[in-house]
């Protein structure tokens, strides 16, 4: 028999959806989406009344927080049916939504990107590719867009995004090394008209752009990334892009090989895979 364990799926990336038992949970009241949007974000701890309140009503409601937030917690058990009394926990610091990271789409996501460039960088370059796809296929929208801009909501959402666009990266990275040049041009193509500023986006492009016997375009795409950073931030371009340019004036051979790997883009998102989100401190989830 299956558990409640296996059969719950809260995705965040995106609208706040609930699944439970293959079955989609239909809520309607945006503060029942509000709540259950509040609680996924922190990850399993609980979060106080008044926290609750402050995000469902502002300050309106902050007279009296817990009747307010009892009455919404009522109508989301009653939403969430029989095994509401499993999921949605009263303890002495406040509510709680007991889920683990494998039954939200933001824990899916975080660990299939981390395995992904651990792929890449092992030399797997299929599985990364597959890996990298499946995790940037789980995202619908911005994250917890039923909350506001909070310090704590802009800093995990500013980590999921972040993350989000080292997948986009590297899952081209990881079609380069699979000899996919074709799909990594179109797609680094597209990628660095919408994140103009992330240069590692155009050294994959250039790249790729040699290996299909493009060195004249290679070449220009080189002194457009200069000329932007130049013009528009006033920065030169990093140490990379500088080798790679250096490396197709010398007809470097050693751009022809699948040696295009994830390793400096793990290194820098380490913090973002090990740290994980918290959404309270500790002090804050007493209160």
């Amino acid at each position: 028999m299956e558990t409640l364990t296996n059969t719950v799926m809260c995705r965040v990336l995106g609208p706040i959806e609930i699944e439970i038992g293959g079955v989609m949970i239909d809520l309607r009241a945006p503060r029942q989406r509000q709540l259950l949007a509040v609680l996924s974000f922190a990850a399993g701890s609980s979060v106080p009344n008044e926290v609750l309140a402050e995000h469902l009503w502002g300050h309106a409601a902050l007279d009296q927080p817990g009747a307010n937030v009892r009455v919404v917690v009522h109508r989301l058990r009653a939403a969430l049916g029989p095994h509401s009394g499993r999921l949605l926990q009263l303890d002495r610091c406040g509510y709680r939504l007991l889920l683990t990271p494998e039954q939200t789409d933001r824990g899916q996501f975080t660990e299939l990107v981390g395995a992904g460039m651990r792929a890449l960088a092992d030399g797997r370059a299929a599985e990364a590719v597959e890996t990298l796809r499946g995790s940037l296929a789980l995202w619908r929208g911005q994250p917890w867009g039923e909350l506001g801009d909070s310090p704590e909501l802009l800093g995990a959402r500013t980590k999921l995004l972040e993350l989000r666009e080292l997948a986009i990266e590297e899952l081209q990275a990881a079609r380069l090394a699979s000899g996919d040049t074709a799909a990594a041009v179109a797609a680094l193509s597209e990628a660095v008209i919408q994140a103009p500023y992330r240069e590692r986006r155009w050294e994959l492009l250039i790249v790729a752009l040699f290996r299909s016997g493009r060195q004249a375009d290679a070449l220009a795409e080189l002194r457009k990334v200069r000329r932007l950073l130049m013009t528009e931030v006033g920065v030169e371009p990093g140490p990379a892009l500088r080798d790679l340019e250096r490396r197709l004036l010398d007809h470097d051979p050693g751009l022809l090989l699948r040696d295009m790997s994830a390793c400096a883009a793990s290194d820098r998102a380490s913090g973002t895979l090990v740290r994980g989100f918290r959404a309270y401190p500790a002090a804050r989830q007493a209160s």
